[in-house]
């Protein structure tokens, strides 16, 4: 009983993913190969005997088989195309069944409708042919219509012919039923360690993000003028990037930019103490060493592919829209957006923050600052951004 409902059950399983599947186009063609080649081997009999018509008619439709194996790729509706085949091959078997022709071997294409049914097009569809064409010939042979056509078909060919055509259905049936099973449980295997694998990059993914969160405190750490910079930068980054798409950014970009804004002071692990810290104003030779810490973050970041793009904000966040920052001289939309963004929001903390040479700006002071900057030392799109965001109450100065 429990093998009974266990064989219940993988056909009902099989059933619904026949249902659901898309035609296996390469399976189609190996069958449609198969059928020409049974085909032409039929037709070689019917020749020998002398059975022109069934063998001219039989040539042809191997020949259609033929070709049809190279082009049917070709066809947008595949599955459309075959059902109207299969038909049209049921319409030429009741001409052969109504006619009574046994002539040259007709009615032997016909044991070959569960493989070119059950096979690529699946039980849903395949099943009621195979059953309707099995009950047809029944009716034709084991009943009085045999009789009354008075078929030339011998007796023991009609006896025997519709056993041979179900005993052959079956063994389809159960050969598509073990096929399509072992199918289902490789799908279902691979669905699984997809899962796994997908789980595992979500782990690291987030072991990433805690490494990043964790450099970048490491950053402001060591510059004590600047505690938690690295972290506002790239909050606000995230604010005014989310803003200039309308609050439809994608959480994959806000991220992008937020890991971004986190790690573009990362070169100034390479920035002597001694230069990073001093409270008077830096000599020029100190200044064009704490301005290598851009290339030096590009250094660090640019070969680490778990972290896409992460090397554009600590490249160029000192770069200027007119071309007047450094450390290449970039200007307009040469930077990246993700860039324009980073830099206004290091502006923004830049004046927002206290510094060992100054106080913190106060509010109209950085509007006006980014309203005059706008098309010069930002880009104006990311300036009416910051300001908006600023007017709006939705980033604090």
């Amino acid at each position: 009983m429990k093998l009974f409902r266990g064989a219940v059950d993988t056909i009902k399983r099989v059933y619904r993913y026949e249902k659901t599947t898309g035609m296996d186009v390469g399976a189609l063609q190996g069958v449609m190969l198969i059928f020409a080649v049974v085909l032409f081997l039929i037709d070689i009999e019917n020749f020998r005997l002398g059975k022109y018509v069934i063998g001219i008619v039989t040539l042809v439709v191997g020949i259609v088989s033929v070709t049809a194996v190279f082009v049917i790729r070709r066809f947008q509706k595949v599955v459309l195309v075959c059902r109207i085949a299969v038909f049209l091959f049921l319409l030429l078997a009741a001409a052969i069944l109504y006619a009574g022709a046994n002539d040259g071997f007709s009615l032997l294409w016909y044991l070959l409708l569960p493989v070119i049914t059950l096979v690529p097009l699946g039980m849903p569809f395949g099943a009621p042919v195979c059953i309707g064409f099995g009950l047809w010939i029944m009716a034709f042979f084991w009943t009085p219509l045999a009789d009354i056509l008075r078929y030339d078909y011998p007796r023991d060919y009609r006896v025997f012919y519709p056993i041979f055509y179900w005993g052959f259905c079956l063994m389809v049936v159960a050969m598509d039923i073990f096929y399509k099973n072992y199918q289902i449980r490789q799908q279902q295997n691979e669905e699984n360690l997809e899962n796994e694998v997908q789980e595992a990059v979500a782990g690291t993914k987030n072991l990433m993000i805690h490494s990043v969160t964790a450099i970048s405190q490491l950053i402001d750490a060591k510059d004590r003028y600047t505690r938690e910079h690295s972290q506002r930068v790239a909050e606000y980054s995230r604010l005014i990037a989310d803003y200039m798409k309308g609050g439809h950014a994608t959480g994959e970009e806000l991220e992008l930019i937020y890991r971004s804004g986190l790690l573009h002071d990362i070169g100034k692990i390479a920035v002597p103490d001694a230069v990073l810290n001093k409270p008077e104003r830096l000599t020029d030779e100190e200044y064009e060493v704490m301005k290598k810490h851009t290339v030096w973050g590009r250094e660090i970041l640019s070969g680490l592919e778990f972290l896409p793009q992460a090397d554009l904000g600590a490249t160029y966040h000192h770069e200027r829209y007119d071309g007047s920052g450094y450390p290449y001289g970039m200007h307009g939309e040469e930077l990246p957006e993700m860039v324009r963004i980073i830099s206004a929001a290091d502006a923004l903390d830049a004046m927002n923050s206290n510094r060992c040479y100054r106080k913190h700006c106060d509010r109209d002071y950085i509007i006006g600052e980014f309203r005059k900057g706008a098309g010069k030392q930002f880009d104006a799109g990311v300036a009416h951004a910051v300001v908006a965001l600023i007017e709006e109450g939705r980033i604090t100065v």
